[in-house]
């Protein structure tokens, strides 16, 4: 951090909000690894397999370290390499420009500037592409009406993820997380549900590629 940066974060600082915050610091940090650790871990565990049940073939859900992505043998790359030249993945939607990291129960929660969602990605070589085309009202029109959103300042297209904090929280308490993670696979159901108008969008951004 730069002197500039942290004279500016000084400024912007709540004197009583600091105080209360070095007071509690203890109990702060715990809760937040722990939501960051083994809550949001156990909620995207059985999210995964609450989402397994929606997928069939020719969709396959492919889990790995960083993410959980449905993939499908028409968007695999030419040559077979990776996971295709199009997905769909569980991401975080984030409109936080400072680029902090939320924890997955919040975007799940959506309590602050973060959410999740199903979203359509493309390998790096046609992101370019996508985006001109994503942003073309006209191009994603058929999609509103199947579930589908779109941030307007990445263009990226998603099916969004919310369940309550107050129902999480309920879930936990019981100790049966189903309902509670229940949003993501209906927002995969209603992802799936949309592959045409996908497989639409996917050739204009390929074919647009293949015309440079």
């Amino acid at each position: 951090m730069t002197h500039e940066q942290r004279s500016m974060a000084a400024n912007q600082q709540d004197p009583k909000w600091a105080a209360k915050v070095v007071r509690n610091i203890g109990q702060i940090e715990a809760d937040f690894f722990h939501a960051a650790g083994p809550v949001s871990e156990r909620i995207m565990a059985e999210a995964s397999l609450a989402m397994q049940k929606v997928v069939t073939p020719p969709w396959e859900l492919i889990e790995n370290e960083w993410a959980t992505q449905a993939v499908c043998p028409d968007w695999k790359m030419a040559r077979g390499v990776g996971v295709g030249d199009a997905w769909l993945e569980v991401a975080e939607i984030s409109a936080d420009e400072e680029g902090y990291e939320h924890t997955w129960l919040a975007a799940m929660a959506q309590t602050g500037p973060t959410l999740l969602g199903v979203q359509l990605m493309f390998r790096r070589g046609l992101m370019d592409h996508a985006e001109t085309i994503l942003r073309d009202d006209k191009a994603v029109a058929a999609l509103w009406e199947k579930g589908w959103a779109r941030d307007e300042t990445s263009a990226v297209l998603f099916v969004p993820i919310f369940s309550p904090a107050e129902k999480i929280a309920q879930a936990f308490e019981q100790n049966d997380l189903t309902g509670a993670v229940a949003p993501f696979a209906k927002a995969l159901a209603d992802a799936l549900a949309a592959k045409s108008e996908l497989d639409k969008l996917v050739a204009k951004v390929r074919a647009a590629a293949k015309a440079q």
